[in-house]
């Protein structure tokens, strides 16, 4: 809804800048429209690529202060329909850093863009023995 609300709003932007005449040509409205999405969808990408790297650097930080900011970035990035990763076990959204081992550590989370499934930010793993690694269903 976001997308579509920011697009709308574009179009007369991008009519205008089209000029009269072009406006009447056939398809001008088509490829009107279609910059409008496409300069919508960049935006979106920008921005959401941009709040990603600012909550990866929230959660990174130590424990303390951190639960006030981190619910209110997690409500955001909801609403955005931003998800953040922190489960290993999605490792085609984490790279792996350093380590050795069966198991990893989650050092940054991942997110991915709910509309179109794409990683914005790939997260960070170490590889740890067993026992130091998270185990599955543990959240951070």
């Amino acid at each position: 809804m976001t997308v579509i609300k920011g697009v709308t709003a574009r179009v007369p932007e991008v009519l205008a800048a089209a000029g009269a005449e072009e406006v009447h040509a056939a398809g001008a409205l088509t490829a009107a429209v279609r910059r409008a999405v496409l300069e919508e969808f960049r935006t979106r990408a920008q921005f959401a690529g941009r709040l990603a790297e600012i909550d990866a650097l929230l959660w990174s930080r130590a424990a303390d202060g951190r639960d006030s900011v981190e619910g209110a970035m997690t409500a955001h990035l909801r609403e955005l329909r931003l998800l953040r990763v922190t489960q290993p076990e999605e490792s085609d959204r984490f790279v792996v850093v350093e380590g050795e081992g069966d198991a990893f550590e989650l050092l940054s989370p991942a997110y991915v863009d709910e509309l179109t499934g794409k990683v914005i930010l790939a997260g960070r793993l170490r590889r740890v023995s067993k026992s130091a690694g998270l185990q599955s269903g543990e959240e951070s």
